[in-house]
Parts: C-alpha cells; structure tokens; sequence
C-alpha cells in the first residue's frame, strides 16, 4: 500500500510539471499557473490510482478524472476570475495518450513491412488496440471536461464578466 502512495505522488508530482509547462506555453495569467499545476497533479494521480486499483481502464478513469478537473477547473477559475479552460485544458495534457499512439504507429509501420502472415496479424491487432485506446482516451478527455464545460456554461461567462465589471466599477469608481 505504502509503494501504491509514494508511486500515485511520484506519478502526481511529474504530472505537475508537465501542466505548469503546457499552462507556461500558452501565457495564461501568472497566478493561474499554480493551480494549473496543482490540478494536472490532481488529475494525472487520481487515473493513476483509479487504473492501479483496478476498478476501470484506462478510458474510463481518463472520463471520471477529466469530469472531475473540469469541475475542480470551474472552482478555480470562479475564484481566480478567469475562464475554466485556461486552468483545465493545460491539467488535462499530460494525459494525452502518446505513448499508446507511438506505439500504434510503430505497430503499424512494422506491419507493413513484415513478410510472414502470422506477425503480420499479431502486428496489426496490437496497431488496432493501441489505435482504440488512443482514440477512446482523447474522447474522454474532451467530453469529460465539455461536458462540464457545457453544464456550467452561464457560470463560465459570469466568471469573466464578473471580472470585466469589478475593473469597470474599479475605474468609475476612480474618476
């Protein structure tokens, strides 16, 4: 149990890195780049152990984690007054199955130039489960957040017009 904990924190803290990167690349607001960080750790570790527990794949931890950071993005970004995609979108990235594309691929390059029949095959079912589950992932990284996204949509404009207004009235207020 102790090694499931140090490898969820471990899996967590290099996650965080990742999303402070992704959120660094695209110049959000300075003081979202915590939680940006934060949340990426969240959610990267949350599959992590959904997926070493057993208790789903991992396509449908990638939904329940996805649902779950949007909702934890819409929180931050009602506090913070920015809009949610600017926290959730950098956290959800180090989730992006690359691994399983790169390996779809070379699956599929080593099909196309194996002889014998029966590698062949063998190298054509692991380019479609790679290919599936590369798909199925990035679908649920976009629906799980849409869909919060979507459910929460008048939230999403208050937020940042909540923010257009206090510097408005900040300005009247001033003259």
């Amino acid at each position: 149990m102790f090694e499931l904990l140090t490898d969820t924190l471990i899996d967590g803290a290099f996650a965080a890195v990742a999303g402070l990167g992704f959120a660094y690349a695209s110049s959000p607001p300075k003081r979202t780049l915590a939680f940006c960080a934060l949340l990426a750790a969240f959610a990267h570790a949350s599959r992590f152990w959904i997926m070493q527990m057993g208790f789903f794949n991992i396509s449908v931890a990638t939904l329940i984690v996805s649902f779950l950071s949007g909702i934890l993005g819409m929180l931050f970004a009602k506090r913070l007054k920015v809009p949610a995609e600017i926290i959730a979108f950098p956290a959800l990235l180090p989730m992006v199955p690359g691994v399983y594309a790169y390996k779809g691929i070379l699956a599929l390059f080593s099909f196309l130039n194996e002889p014998d029949i029966a590698k062949k095959n063998e190298y054509l079912i692991i380019f479609f489960d790679n290919a599936i589950t590369t798909t199925t992932v990035s679908l649920a990284l976009g629906v799980g957040v849409s869909v919060v996204l979507i459910l929460f949509y008048d939230q999403s404009l208050m937020i940042t017009r909540g923010a257009k207004c206090d510097l408005a009235t900040k300005k009247s207020s001033e003259k």
